[in-house]
């Protein structure tokens, strides 16, 4: 038996410089919660450290909250990294810092990149940008990702800047890509591929609504059901 879920697995939080301050995790997971998503992930630019209070708030607010990071690659690609559990993804997280250059953030620029803890308060700002490319190669990320239990996803493959077809030309044959992400107002088709939609939301308006999102069928609610599924890829949703 399997359960057709409605989800948006591309939401950026405060953490994130390009994100509205008031995308707190526990506002995300609570709009999300409103607009009837079942499923839901936050993936900020190249850190995992507000996904604690988005797990929580998925605890309390009984959405399934998987661990998400969108990481920028050393080739300035966008790619989507999930993750089972949250220590997963704060492992993740952590090789991210490693390997990102210490440019410190100008958010009279850039925006800031607020830190919050378990309940959302706040704790400060992450001082160097998170914007910036991080050492590490498509190849390279999809290794950690796959090694760790997860998965890594292109982010919004058709879009432009910072997409994988417009950066590279193609999709890399000799990487395990199951799953991309599409940008839907920009016709495309990925043979042999499971297609996700999200929203990219950088604001709590721009959270899909229920009916609009993307629809995965699931074997059980789970981030670990919706690992499966995304390592799997099984056709266009």
């Amino acid at each position: 038996m399997t359960c057709r879920c409605a989800v948006d697995l591309h939401i950026h939080s405060c953490l994130s410089p390009c994100a509205d301050d008031d995308m707190t995790p526990w506002n995300i997971v609570g709009m999300a919660k409103l607009k009837g998503l079942a499923a839901v992930a936050v993936c900020d630019h190249n850190s995992a450290r507000n996904l604690p209070a988005a797990c929580k708030a998925g605890r309390e607010y009984g959405v399934c909250v998987l661990p998400g990071i969108e990481v920028t690659s050393r080739e300035d690609v966008h790619l989507l990294c999930y993750f089972e559990t949250l220590s997963q993804a704060m492992d993740m997280g952590m090789q991210i810092e490693r390997e990102q250059p210490h440019i410190k953030n100008k958010p009279e620029l850039f925006g800031h990149q607020i830190l919050l803890d378990e309940d959302d308060t706040f704790l400060g700002e992450t001082e160097h940008l998170l914007l910036a490319a991080c050492n590490l190669s498509i190849s390279d990320l999809a290794q950690a990702a796959w090694g760790l239990g997860g998965v890594m996803v292109p982010a919004h493959i058709n879009k432009g800047a910072n997409s994988l077809l417009p950066v590279l030309g193609m999709l890399p044959e000799n990487i395990a890509l199951p799953t991309v992400e599409i940008f839907r107002t920009v016709p495309h088709r990925a043979a042999g591929k499971l297609c996700l939609h999200a929203s990219d939301a950088h604001t709590l308006i721009d959270i899909r609504e229920a009916e609009d999102a993307c629809v995965l069928e699931l074997q059980e609610l789970t981030p670990a059901a919706l690992i499966q599924v995304l390592r799997k890829g099984k056709g266009e949703t």
